[in-house]
């Protein structure tokens, strides 16, 4: 159960816990566009032949049984609800978003500053 920065999820990042029931997930879209996030079996980990994602507010989603891709609707919070029916190791999966950092020499207030989804696993 943790928390990842919109930085931080320009990287693969994994949980701080095991994943043995449902957990609802936040992300928060602060760009005026769509963002895209991923959650992703470790070393080809099958996850979601034995987890479902359900409650979709926000985004919709795409899942085949190794990855799961998720459009976050522009300048909303996205929900959804992530059901293993077995325990899955924190190792065993990662999440990584397209989130796009801002360079910007006319206006230094907005340079070094990230765009996209930022992450809340225990929302």
């Amino acid at each position: 159960m943790a928390t990842f920065t919109r930085k931080e999820l320009r990287t693969r990042q994994q949980d701080t816990a095991n994943f043995t029931g449902v957990r609802t997930f936040e992300l928060v879209n602060n760009g005026s566009a769509n963002s895209y996030f991923n959650i992703e079996g470790v070393n080809g980990k099958d996850i979601f032949n034995t987890a479902s994602i359900t409650n979709l507010v926000n985004c919709t989603v795409v899942t085949e049984s190794i990855h799961a891709g998720f459009i976050i609707n522009s300048g909303s919070t996205a929900n959804f609800d992530f059901t293993p029916s077995a325990t899955l190791l924190k190792e065993e999966v990662e999440f990584i978003a397209s989130n796009s950092e801002v360079f910007s020499v006319g206006d230094i207030t907005s340079s070094g500053s990230y765009i996209g989804v930022d992450l809340d696993t225990n929302a």
